[in-house]
Order: structure tokens, then C-alpha cells, then sequence
């Protein structure tokens, strides 16, 4: 539905003009109800299953499946576009590109939701890479701006790129398993036993996981997430807070029940999990735009996602899931809610650099408020919904810990410790370094006051949800949590999620992480310096350095290249091509020929086929030959009008007709570009050249003749022809009379869609060169 109504958005706009933002919101809300219509059977633990019969050749429909993993995703992402687009109103100008925004938005979120309930491989390969190329568009809105472009190439280069490994992945799960279907796999103890035991089992899951981790920006592909934070605020807080970086832990959660209780599914994701989270909290403390420090503070949180859905043994293969995907639904609330006061901010005081802010809780005391729930509640803060899903990470690293033994039950505990301490000291950051402390007296506008009620009902409602989720878990769990637990663990789930639970290990823990936190806080100027000066001495220790001289070195190898293989001069590449044809016809007819003349050629020809020959070897020397372009652009063309006259002798009018077309059209514009440039051949041609170019026309002429002479005989033995075939399935497998039109389009369908592939990216091409050109040119 997203799709169909983003489709007519333009026709839309022109009614509602720049209004038009209140027509996506509907639209989302609609989508809303969709996936709500579910929800009650989901609940009661069943699940949905549909399909539409799509490539039955390969064992592929198009379906979908519904259990409590998708809904909550469905709910999250339908939810807060209802959200994002309403605030949209009151954020995005209305001298901007409403339409194409908007038009973006809701394909992006189609997208997203497309994948959620794909209920087979392929299908969700589809629908993650056009999260990918929205997610492009989006983040390179403002396609002026060079840092918007940057980030969007980024972003595609690195989540494309792994959505391929993962594909890869996929395919190698199909030649284990034999099905693309997922809820197959995934219900089935014997493919699950038998894919546990297969050589190939580490390749797909390291495959498949390389495509989460690019999308979730984890491990080394975080670098893009950053940069992304050029998009639109708006933006940011929908695809970087609840949705498309989330597209990775919906895949990990996805096939938790498929690749989870073993060894490589913990060292991989919890691996990864864990390496990310401290790294991303650490790197935090040297970012000075706000939309930074919640790009790394994301990716953190992120990676505590990572991390619980990786907490696994055999006997205990879901240790962490609940937590993790209470996490997840609190961390959507608590960041978009974030991302949201950023925006806010930033269109007050006209910047993002929290250097220059401090002492707004004046002048802004709703978003104040509104930013205090947010940051304390990512901050694990009791009695906030962050505070709670905090406490379930540390009672199962706990348990993982003590279940591994030895170091590890001390290990673990304290590396998820030292991740909280890191992010209790960057949500301060926030809250302080905006709202506490003196107004700078210089660097801000004078009148800065909350916005409008269309931008902070939004953040509103999301911090409503925080204290809600947080004061009464039992909503979220038995709506949200629960159902979702159970699709991915494969049975019930029995939950109780409160807010006091006794003096528990957890709670110690998390009283560890507040006063470590405060005393990390009172350092953080001197730990983000140190960061500045150490990445000042080694730059080369960071991947983006990497990654920005990769592609530039990409560019230059390929600027080298392409001037070595495309000089210019239009005879080079037919020189090329001929050559080609050479060496690709002419030596295997020597090797395999016996004699290239034939013995019991036909001579025998009517007057009126030698009439027509004999003008073409006229026409033809008269193009070659004719000192003027006009007469022998006409002599060429004359040429091809014989060739459509021959066609008709050999009853073969139609292709007689796409003949004459493509003469008259060759023709005129042949003309009107002659007229532009002199009408005589000026060019001197060197005795070498011309002897070198009669040569090869002479060897392709003569190489042509051979093979013409010999098309149904000599050289090659005859093959059985498969017209007959074509004439005796057209109607039965196509449905066609016409067989000339069922070859196009059906029985090389490919081919044709391969073609019709070649002249879109070929018109793409144009009209991008044309438009780079620049206004004044």
C-alpha cells in the first residue's frame, strides 16, 4: 500500500500543496491499522501465513509471515513514520522539495516493511536492498551539499555491498537446505539438525551475518552511520533511530532460531556485539555535534542488541533474546524521541555544535523536559523503560557469564558494565552540555524559545511512552515483547518484567554503572582531547581512513583506465572491434575448416535478387568512395533501403519494415548533424593508415563472406533448426500467435529484460552527464 499511495503523491500535492506532509502521515497511519489488524491472533500466539504464486520454477512464491517478530517491527516502523511525517510539518521548509521527500519516506518505509514479512529468502533480499537504495536517496536529499552526497555514497556503498554477501549467504543456506522458504527452515529440527552439521554451515552464517552487521553498523562498518547524519533530521530519526539500521537485528533476530545454540553464533555476534558497543560509547565523547554523538550512541545501542541476541549455548540457545528485544522497543521510543530534540534544537539556535549551546532550559523548558526523559532513560535511569531493558542486559550477561565458567562469568559482566558506564556519560553530555550551565554570550540567536505544538507533540508522545513503558512494563510485555519472544524462541514465553526485583546482581551492577559513570563524566573534556590528539598522531588508525583512500585510489585507478581504453577517436574503438572479430571468427574457421568455398554453391539466382545485389555493391562503393558526406550519407542509405527490399523478397516483411524505420531515422539525423560541419572529407589520411585500415576491411569483408557462404554448410555442421520448436509452443506454454512477438517477450524474456536494463542505464547516463554539466553551461 505505501508504494501504490506514494505513487500518486505528486498528483496528490498539486491539491494539498504544502500540506502534502499530512497525506503521508495518513498513509502511515494506514499502514499502522494494517499491520494492528494482526495483532490479536499474533497475541494468542498464532501466525500468518499467505503466498502468491511468483517463479514456481525455482521454488519461490511471494509470501509472507506474520508472528510476533514482524508485527512489533511493523508496529515500530509504521509508527514512528506516522510520527516522523507529522513532524515533518512543522520542521522541513516549504521552499524545499516536499513531494520528492515525502515520495521517499514512503517508499523507504514500504521497503522496510515489505522485508519484515517476507517470508523467504529472496524476497527479503529484494525488499533490504530498496531500503538501501531509499535509504540513498533520503540521506542524500540535499544533493547540493557535499557531505550529503558523501554520506549517501557511503551508506550505499557499505550496506549495498553487504546486502550482496548476505545474498550470497542465502544461497548457500538454499544449497544446504534446499528451500529459500524461511518459516521451513525454521520449523523443521531435521533441517536444522542436518544444516548444524554441514561443512558450509560457518560460510552462511558468516555471509548472512556480514550483510546484518553493514546494515546495523557493526564492527567495521559503522564508519557510514556518522556520515549519515547529513540527512534531514527527520530522516535521521526514522531511519537511524527505529528502522533501517535496525533492518540488521530484525535479520539476527530472524534467524536466531536457525544458526543460534552453537559456538559460532556467539563468538560472532556477541563478538562483534560487544567489540562495537565499547568502541562506538568510547568514540563518542569526541563528538561536538549533537546528531554525532547520537549517531555513536546509536551504534552502541545497536550493538547491545547484537550482543544479547548472540548470548547462546546448546542447551540454552535464547539467554538473551527477551532482553534484547525489550531493548529494542525502548530503544526506539528513547532515540527517535532524541533524534526528534535535536531537530528541535537545531532549528532554534541554528546549529548542531554542543560547544556552543548550554544554559536552553529556560528558554526551551518543554523540550528541556522532553530531552531529560529521553537521554536519562538511554541512560538506564529508574523508573524509565531504559532502566528496565539495562537491567535485563546485565541478568543475562550475568547468566551467559556463569553458564561459559571461569574468567568468563567475571568477563562479560564487567565488559557490559564498562558499556553502561560509557553510555550513562554521553547521555549527560547531552542533557548537560544543551540545557545546563550558562547561556554562551555570543554564537546564539537572541529569541530562542520551544517550537511549535506540530513538532513537540511528537517528541511528547514518544516520552509519554518512555515513563509508560517504564512505570507499566506489563503493556509492552504482553502486547509487544511477548509475541515477539515467542516467534523467535519457537514457543511460549512467560515474561515478568518489574521495576524492583529485590537486591539482585543486576541491580548492584547497575548502581556500579551510575557511580562509575558520574566519575568518567567529570573527565569527559579530558578523554575527548586525549581522542582529538591521539587521532591527530595516527590517522591511519581509524577504517575510515581506509575507506576514503580505497575510493580514492579507486577513482584514480579507474581514471587511468578509462584513459588508456578510451582515448576518444571514434576509429580506435572500431579499430578494436574489428580486430576482435578477427581473432574471435577467423581462427577457429582455419582450424577447423577444410575448405572455406563450398563445392555445390547455387548460382543459380533471378534476375531481379541479382538486380538488387548489384546495386548494393554500388550503393555500398559509393559510401566508401564519395568524396562529399551528403551523397554519401544518401548512397548508405540507399543501402539499407536495398537490404529492406531484399527482406521482402525473402518474405520476411516485418523485419523489411524495422529496416526502412531505422534507415529514414538513421538518415535524418545523419543530416541534421552533417549540416553543422564541412561537406567535404578534409581529413588526410597517412599511406600507413590507409593501407592498415584497407587490410582489416578486406580480412572482415572476406571473413563475413566465408562464414555467409557457409551458413548451412562447410565449415561448421549443419545444426537441427529450432524454429520448429517455437512454432509448436507459442500458443500451449505462451499463450501467442504471433511467435516473432512470444520469442521476444517470453522465451527469451531475459535477454529482453537484460536489454531493456542496458537502455534505462544507458538514458540514466545522459541524463546525468547532460544535468553535471551545471546551469551556466
Amino acid at each position: 500500500m505505501p508504494f501504490v499511495l506514494a505513487g500518486i503523491l505528486p498528483a496528490v500535492e498539486k491539491l494539498l500543496k504544502d500540506k502534502i506532509g499530512w497525506y503521508a502521515s495518513a498513509v502511515a497511519f494506514l499502514s499502522l491499522l494494517l499491520v494492528a489488524q494482526a495483532a490479536p491472533e499474533i497475541i494468542h500466539g498464532e501466525t500468518i501465513q499467505g503466498s502468491i504464486e511468483w517463479l514456481p520454477s525455482v521454488g519461490i512464491d511471494f509470501s509472507f509471515y506474520i508472528d510476533g517478530l514482524s508485527v512489533m517491527f511493523g508496529f515500530i516502523v509504521s509508527g514512528i513514520g506516522v510520527i516522523i511525517m507529522s513532524y515533518s510539518n512543522g520542521y522541513m521548509s516549504k521552499k524545499e522539495d516536499l513531494p520528492r521527500y515525502y515520495q521517499q519516506l514512503l517508499f523507504f518505509m514500504g521497503s522496510m516493511l515489505g522485508m519484515v514479512f517476507s517470508a523467504n529468502t529472496i524476497q527479503l533480499f529484494i525488499f533490504w536492498e530498496l531500503t538501501s537504495v531509499t535509504s540513498f536517496m533520503l540521506i542524500g536529499y540535499w544533493r547540493n551539499r557535499p557531505m550529503s552526497v558523501y554520506g549517501a555514497t557511503k551508506s550505499m556503498l557499505i550496506t549495498a555491498t553487504g546486502g550482496l554477501f548476505m545474498l550470497a549467504g542465502f544461497l548457500v543456506l538454499h544449497a544446504i537446505t534446499g528451500t529459500f522458504d524461511i518459516p521451513t527452515i525454521m520449523h523443521s529440527e531435521s533441517i536444522k539438525e542436518m544444516l548444524h552439521g554441514h561443512d558450509l554451515f560457518l560460510a552462511a552464517l558468516i555471509l548472512i551475518f556480514i550483510g546484518a552487521a553493514s546494515k546495523s553498523a557493526q564492527g567495521p562498518f559503522y564508519i557510514w552511520l556518522p556520515n549519515a547524519m547529513e540527512a534531514p533530521t527527520p530522516v535521521s530519526a526514522f531511519l537511524h533511530s527505529a528502522t533501517m539500521v535496525k533492518a540488521g537485528i530484525y535479520l539476527v533476530a530472524r534467524i536466531h532460531p536457525i544458526f543460534s545454540g552453537t559456538d559460532a553464533w556467539f563468538i560472532m555476534v556477541s563478538g562483534i556485539g560487544i567489540f562495537t558497543m565499547l568502541l562506538a560509547g568510547f568514540l563518542a565523547f569526541r563528538q561536538t555535534d549533537i546528531k554525532g554523538i547520537l549517531a555513536y550512541s546509536t551504534i552502541s545501542q545497536l550493538a547491545y542488541l547484537m550482543t544479547m541476541y548472540g548470548y547462546t549455548t546448546h542447551h540454552h540457545p535464547g539467554i538473551g533474546v527477551a532482553a534484547a528485544t525489550f531493548h529494542l522497543l525502548n530503544h526506539a521510543t528513547f532515540k527517535a524521541c532524541l533524534f526528534l530534540v535535536a531537530g528541535i534544537v537545531a532549528h532554534e539556535t541554528a546549529t548542531r555544535d554542543i560547544t556552543k549551546m548550554g544554559g536552553l532550559r529556560k528558554e526551551m523548558p518543554i523540550t528541556f523536559i522532553v530531552a531529560t526523559i529521553g537521554a536519562l532513560s538511554m541512560a538506564g535511569i529508574p523508573p524509565l523503560n531504559g532502566f528496565l531493558s539495562k537491567e535485563m542486559f546485565y541478568e543475562s550477561s550475568v547468566e551467559m557469564g556463569h553458564l561459559l565458567g571461569g574468567p568468563w562469568s567475571i568477563l562479560i559482566p564487567a565488559l557490559a558494565v564498562l558499556g553502561g558506564v560509557f553510555t550513562f556519560a554521553y547521555s549527560i553530555k547531552l542533557i548537560d552540555g544543551i540545557f545546563l550551565g550558562k547561556r554562551p554570550s555570543k554564537g546564539l540567536p537572541d529569541h530562542i524559545h520551544d517550537p511549535s505544538m506540530i513538532m513537540l507533540a511528537p517528541a511528547i508522545f514518544l516520552a509519554g511512552l518512555i515513563i509508560l513503558f517504564g512505570l507499566v512494563p506489563s503493556i509492552p510485555v504482553h502486547y509487544f515483547v511477548g509475541p515477539t519472544v515467542s516467534g523467535i524462541l519457537l514457543e511460549e514465553a512467560h515474561l515478568h518484567v518489574k521495576l524492583w526485583h529485590g537486591i539482585t546482581p543486576s541491580l548492584i551492577m547497575t548502581i556500579v554503572t551510575f557511580a562509575l559513570g558520574i566519575l568518567t563524566y567529570t573527565q569527559y573534556g579530558k578523554i575527548a582531547d586525549w581522542q582529538d590528539r591521539f587521532n591527530a598522531k595516527f590517522p591511519w588508525i581509524s577504517v575510515n581512513y581506509y575507506y576514503d583512500a580505497t575510493v580514492e585510489n579507486a577513482k584514480n585507478v579507474t581514471a587511468k583506465f578509462s584513459n588508456r581504453m578510451q582515448p576518444g577517436p571514434v576509429k580506435t574503438y572500431v579499430v578494436a572491434l574489428l580486430l576482435l572479430v578477427i581473432a574471435m571468427f577467423a581462427i577457429p574457421a582455419a582450424l577447423l575448416a577444410t575448405s572455406f568455398i563450398p563445392q555445390n554453391l547455387n548460382f543459380d539466382v533471378p534476375l531481379y535478387e541479382s538486380l538488387i545485389f548489384l546495386f548494393m555493391v554500388v550503393s555500398a562503393l559509393g559510401a566508401a568512395l564519395l568524396p562529399r558526406y551528403i551523397p554519401a550519407i544518401i548512397s548508405l542509405s540507399g543501402l539499407g533501403y536495398l537490404v529492406a527490399l531484399l527482406f521482402i523478397y525473402l518474405q520476411a516483411p516485418d523485419l523489411a519494415l524495422t529496416q526502412v524505420l531505422v534507415e529514414t531515422l538513421s538518415t535524418i539525423i545523419f543530416l541534421l548533424a552533417i549540416v553543422k560541419i564541412p561537406q567535404k572529407f578534409r581529413e588526410h589520411i597517412p599511406a600507413s593508415t590507409l593501407v592498415r585500415d584497407l587490410l582489416i576491411s578486406v580480412t572482415i569483408a572476406s571473413i563475413v563472406f566465408i562464414m555467409l557462404i557457409n551458413a548451412t554448410q562447410g565449415i561448421v555442421p549443419p545444426f537441427e533448426s529450432l524454429s520448429h520448436y517455437f512454432i509448436e509452443k507459442s500458443l500451449p506454454l505462451a499463450g501467442g500467435h504471433n511467435i516473432v512477438n512470444v520469442i521476444i517477450v517470453d522465451f527469451r524474456g531475459y535477454d529482453t529484460l537484460g536489454e531493456i536494463s542496458v537502455l534505462c542505464l544507458a538514458a540514466f547516463g545522459v541524463y546525468n552527464l547532460i544535468h553535471s554539466r551545471g546551469d551556466d553551461q
